[in-house]
């Protein structure tokens, strides 16, 4: 089948969803709202009209965000439906993504309950257990007794590998964090894979949009990392993505990153992201005193914004070009989970009791 009869369908289907999406007077009339309750009864009549009812039912705001996920990852699956074999199997490993995630949260909560010794109970009621990629059992990881158990119960699942890498001394020793970044970089290794397996436009398009999101990743990872959490060279290697520019120009020219990371990647950013050289520039070592700290925190903060308005304007490019391809299906999730975001924000806004203009400044309206 060519790529007319492949996408015809689906992204016209998408392409309507699009057009009434990103409702500001929503979003205002939320901010607006006097209390949380009121916040999330404007949620009626749209279509997070079931985040509404479940709150109604239950008073309770992790809940709405659990039944925010369950349709987020309903969401993947629909479209997927819709897809031929090669789209439909690349959408996958999007939603891979989602459940590493939980996944993540998963062992967050064993590691709280056998390394640091906090109970919770009431908290994993809050973790999703149903199927989103591959048969997981949740329970099994969450009661855990030991390592080797938290490890058996994903034997038979592709993050087996990753788990098997650790043991309970080297995450009581270092945390979690290394084994989050595992399970990123996994994630990553099957993206890529995935990514090669498309075929003509739907390659480039995968290629042009996830080559620079891991760029901007590992500029963020490079300069938060090495200056304000301050990882030595091994470490700081290891963090960093092996795809997209960056990591390959690096690579490419030996480059260490032992001394000063950030002047190691400034001239290599400086050809490709000049529109963020001055804020790493700006970025300076630190010995943790708080007004340096908080300089680079606010740098680093604009090179997230620019990562934002970045993926803005491919993602609209893509709408404005070829209807036939999988680029307008990464544009819809990308809104989606941009929606899904404010969302989200608002409401932990309204929860925590902020003003309408705290909540505002932090979705930079």
């Amino acid at each position: 089948m060519g790529r007319v009869s492949d996408y015809s369908f689906i992204n016209a289907k998408l392409r309507a969803r699009i057009g009434i999406m990103h409702d500001p007077q929503l979003v205002d009339s939320m901010i607006k709202a006097p209390s949380l309750t009121e916040a999330v009864a404007k949620l009626d009549g749209t279509r997070y009209q079931q985040l509404s009812e479940v709150y109604r039912a239950t008073g309770d705001l992790q809940q709405v965000e659990l039944a925010l996920l369950e349709s987020e990852i309903a969401n993947y699956r629909e479209v997927m439906g819709y897809l031929p074999q090669s789209s439909s199997s690349f959408v996958s490993v999007l939603l891979e993504k989602v459940e590493i995630d939980n996944i993540k949260n998963a062992i967050r909560l064993w590691y709280s309950a056998n390394v640091m010794h906090h109970s919770i109970s009431y908290r994993s009621a809050y973790i999703y257990k149903s199927l989103i990629v591959h048969p997981i059992n949740y329970d099994a990881i969450i009661n855990a007794g030991t390592y080797s158990d938290l490890a058996a119960a994903f034997h038979g699942t592709p993050y087996s590998g990753v788990l098997s890498a650790f043991t309970f001394d080297s995450l009581a020793a270092s945390g979690l964090f290394p084994l989050e970044i595992a399970l990123d970089h996994k994630w990553f290794s099957d993206l890529e894979s995935a990514i090669g397996k498309l075929s003509g436009k739907d390659r480039q398009i995968a290629e042009a949009i996830y080559s620079v999101d891991v760029d901007l990743k590992n500029i963020l990872m490079i300069t938060r990392y090495s200056y304000s959490y301050h990882l030595d060279a091994e470490h700081l290697a290891s963090v960093i993505i092996p795809m997209g520019y960056i990591a390959k120009e690096i690579e490419r020219r030996k480059a260490a990153l032992s001394d000063d990371p950030v002047a190691v990647i400034r001239e290599i950013i400086a050809f490709r992201y000049p529109q963020i050289i001055e804020e790493i520039a700006h970025i300076r070592r630190t010995s943790d005193d708080l007004t340096t700290v908080e300089e680079n925190n606010r740098e680093i903060v604009r090179i997230e914004e620019y990562l934002g308005e970045r993926r803005k304007k491919e993602y609209n490019r893509i709408l404005t070009g070829d209807p036939f391809t999988i680029g307008v299906v990464l544009s819809y999730f990308f809104i989606c989970s941009s929606e899904e975001s404010v969302i989200r924000a608002v409401l932990s806004g309204k929860y925590y009791r902020w003003s309408e203009d705290k909540i505002r400044e932090r979705l930079g309206l």
